[in-house]
């Protein structure tokens, strides 16, 4: 194989299926990625059950060699590909309190990764969720405490390569601890090496111990752990992806992983803010990447690679190094049979019918709904509350139409005549007025908030003047519930409410797990961790 080929080999490009993509020039820019410029894999983004598997066994088709498939499953197949299983956030199975459930949810991810083509899944999320107000972590997260996470990631990580599948830690060494979105721009983390060696690196720690297979790292400044920056660049601004103290001495030495370490997307903010596509392969390679996930421009990238090794910067032996850890690889999940029935044990301990996969998810959520506040017993809703005026508002920031659907669909049928309202950032001040007064005349009050974390928004929470709305409303109520399809550090966006559920996030079977236990239908065991 000669250089440019060796280059396109560390590449991992992407295709995406979701809801406006043209699929058609989606496969042909891959099928010539993969055909003609000879990629190592891509990452699946969206898709649908029913042509997911064929597309992806025709573009692996394509290739010279096996190819890495690579997609982000934190909440299984079904986050991605429409018809398969989607399960709640991470938070929610950290706030059941047992790691078997975190492993179950693997096995079930790997399972159904495994059978549409998907063989190297980017979860779970090692990241310790440390600071309240991150805008991209959050409930993506286990959880606070850094023993807690290790057992849970670990759990989840044995759940999925039981499946045949690769589990890949994320953002090594950490992104729990930031402010800001790497995907906008580049986070610093200002925690010392005692700090990040105690909390960030723990859950790692048990990843590896654990077997994973291969660890993704963050476009984060970690100057804690940072001595002389390889590019003479002030080690305050060098991201970990692209610094040799965090992905070689820490990763391999200090912590001895031996498995594949993969890029966070090189498209991202943290990195294109000062790196071209070129320039960015080049250090992501000297700092100690195998695998570099969705370069700006992957013909770009790979002209980098070729030049920097041309000219000595890179070594020929450097490629090969990472090119036999991609095939070390791919000769371990060749070797894995099909998933076959539920791990031994784990099936009759959790007592979960894993048949149905759906199931699964449902039990997690069942157990992580968390009480957070209570004041007046208003939970479960008493019966004469199930007859009496009730208001029903929905914040939401959910891009899906049908976003709030099961949560609408059960609310309503179990009070007739009310009508889930829906209150957004483009709601006017008359229609606020309007829902106000609506909730100061009924005799309950519930308020569900919705809030996604997602890449490129830049926050948590919602905006200021849908804040001051849900106050006005909490404030106008006589007795009010409220349901948050969000993280609990976002409890104070409702801090006015007399009781407060803890939901994690507004998946299906969050929100038919949240109702349940509003009305009594089941026990709320969720802690918040």
């Amino acid at each position: 194989m000669d250089i440019r080929g060796k280059a396109a080999r560390l590449i991992m490009s992407h295709i995406s299926d979701r809801a406006g993509d043209d699929l058609n020039d989606e496969y042909a820019r891959v099928e010539h990625e993969i055909r003609d410029l000879g990629v190592g894999g891509f990452c699946l983004f969206g898709g649908q059950a029913d042509r997911t598997p064929e597309m992806i066994r025709k573009l692996s088709e394509c290739a010279a060699f096996p190819l890495l498939v690579a997609s982000d499953l934190e909440r299984g197949l079904g986050q991605q590909v429409r018809g398969a299983t989607a399960f709640p956030s991470l938070a929610m199975c950290g706030a059941t309190g047992d790691p078997r459930l975190a492993q179950a949810q693997g096995w079930v991810t790997g399972s159904e990764a495994r059978r549409v083509g998907v063989n190297l899944v980017f979860a779970p999320v090692a990241d310790v969720d440390s600071e309240p107000n991150n805008p991209i972590i959050g409930v993506r997260a286990f959880g606070t405490d850094p023993s807690m996470v290790a057992d849970f990631t670990r759990a989840f990580v044995r759940g999925l390569q039981a499946a045949g599948v690769a589990a890949t830690a994320k953002h090594f060494p950490g992104h729990g601890d930031t402010v800001r979105d790497s995907h906008i721009e580049l986070p610093v983390v200002e925690a010392g090496s005692a700090t990040i060696h105690a909390r960030e690196l723990v859950p790692f720690r048990a990843a590896i111990d654990e077997g994973v297979k291969a660890i993704m790292t963050a476009h984060v400044a970690y100057p804690g752990l940072q001595s002389d920056a390889s590019d003479s660049r002030p080690t305050d601004t060098l991201p970990a992806t692209l610094a040799p103290d965090i992905s070689t001495a820490l990763l391999r030495g200090e912590l001895g992983f031996e498995g594949l370490v993969v890029t966070d997307a090189l498209l991202m903010g943290g990195i294109t803010e000062s790196y071209g596509p070129g320039e960015a392969a080049v250090l992501a390679l000297l700092a100690g990447a195998d695998v570099l996930l969705m370069p700006a421009d992957v013909e770009k990238a790979i002209d980098g690679i070729v030049e920097a090794t041309q000219s000595g910067r890179l070594s020929d032996d450097r490629l090969d190094t990472s090119i036999e850890r991609s095939e070390e690889l791919l000769g371990w999940l060749a070797s894995r049979a099909m998933p076959g029935p539920a791990p031994g044990g784990l099936s009759e301990g959790l007592g979960i019918a894993f048949e149905e996969p759906s199931t699964v998810a449902a039990a997690i959520a069942t157990r992580g709904v968390t009480l957070l506040r209570d004041e007046t017993g208003l939970i479960p809703l008493p019966a004469e509350a199930l007859s009496g005026a009730v208001s029903l508002v929905a914040v939401t920031d959910l891009k899906q139409p049908d976003g709030v659907g099961w949560l609408k669909e059960r609310l309503e049928s179990q009070f007739p005549g009310a009508e889930l309202i829906i209150l957004d950032a483009d709601c006017s001040e008359d229609r606020a007025i309007s829902i106000i007064d609506s909730a100061s005349t009924s005799e309950l009050c519930i308020v569900a908030l919705f809030d996604e974390i997602s890449a490129w928004k830049g926050h948590s929470g919602p905006d200021g003047p849908v804040a001051t709305v849900i106050t006005r409303l909490l404030a106008a109520s006589r007795q009010s519930i409220a349901l948050l399809f969000a993280g609990p550090q976002l409890v104070h966006t409702v801090e006015g409410a007399d009781a407060i559920l803890c939901c994690y996030d507004g998946s299906q079977p969050a929100q038919l797990a949240g109702v349940a236990a509003l009305l009594g239908e089941t026990e709320i065991l969720g802690r918040r961790r």
